[in-house]
């Protein structure tokens, strides 16, 4: 009997009610009822463990079974991973030969295309030096013709280091001629930059004097004009001083008839404004004698 259903037995047994189990026995009866029904539960339980102890030692022998065969199974694996791992290194291994292989037959293949590329430009070099040798075969005729007729040339190699000496001389000439002519169009150039700035210069001070002539005859003018001026002041002044001589000369001889027919003794005044002074007085004062009745007084007038 399981665990399950030990305990299911004993809780449909605990459900039946006392009253119908032990209605008509006796309290030691019911104790001693009790007791072997504990017995029982006992019992029950102990052959509950026997039948636990089978199983656990079964379980425990499965167990072992089964963790030797995991064993087994790991190191059958660990087995067939290094085969596997074996398998992989041989074929990456082969598959690196077979690549290094390959490009090593690439370079090998690329290699002889540039020998073959190289060939062919060897070729077309010899072509073209085989025709350039033909093309000049006459120029060597033609010297070997020249140095027939130069006595003091007995090799080519005497004709072509004198014509480089002629050509090195042609060339330093060249050379010459065109530092020549640069600097005599360097000179040409100061020469029209010299010409320009004394043109412009000259136009300068022809504007300059032009413009010192004008500013002259305005001087000039304006001199003109005070010298016009001055005379005019001048005439104005002389003017001014004949008036003012003529004035005092006037006053000067009124002070003098004044002076003769006045009956007060006067000094002799030099200021032409004292001399004026006293005429009016006289004049004042014969005005006021002719209002005097007095007719047969007589005063002589000043003619």
């Amino acid at each position: 009997m399981e665990a399950s259903q030990f305990f299911s037995h004993i809780q449909k047994a605990r459900l039946i009610p006392h009253s119908l189990v032990l209605e008509h026995v006796s309290p030691a009866t019911r104790l001693l009822e009790k007791r072997r029904q504990m017995f029982e539960v006992q019992e029950a339980l102990d052959l509950q463990k026997l039948e636990f102890a089978k199983k656990e030692e079964v379980l425990k022998r499965r167990e072992e079974g089964l963790k030797r065969k995991d064993i087994e199974l790991q190191e059958s694996l660990i087995r067939f991973s290094k085969f596997l791992q074996e398998s992989d290194s041989k074929r990456s291994r082969a598959l690196k030969k077979a690549a290094d292989e390959r490009k090593a037959c690439e370079e090998k293949e690329k290699e002889v295309d540039q020998l073959l590329h190289l060939v062919e430009d060897l070729r077309t070099q010899k072509e073209e030096a085989q025709a350039v040798l033909k093309s000049n075969i006459k120029y060597q005729h033609y010297l070997e013709s020249v140095l027939e007729v130069t006595p003091e040339c007995h090799e080519i190699n005497d004709l072509i280091a004198r014509h480089a000496t002629l050509e090195a001389s042609n060339q330093d000439l060249k050379e010459q001629q065109r530092q020549a002519g640069e600097s005599t169009e360097q000179v040409r150039a100061e020469l029209r930059a010299f010409t320009k700035s004394k043109t412009d210069e000259v136009l300068h001070l022809n504007t300059s004097i032009a413009a010192l002539k004008k500013q002259l005859e305005a001087l000039e003018q304006e001199a003109y004009a005070l010298e016009a001026k001055k005379d005019q002041q001048l005439q104005a002044a002389t003017q001014k001083t004949l008036t003012h001589g003529q004035v005092c000369m006037s006053t000067d001889n009124l002070f003098s008839r004044c002076r003769q027919k006045s009956s007060v003794a006067r000094g002799d005044e030099k200021s032409p404004l004292r001399q004026l002074d006293i005429i009016g007085n006289f004049i004042s004062d014969l005005e006021a004698m002719k209002d005097l009745p007095h007719p047969g007084h007589k005063v002589a007038a000043v003619s």
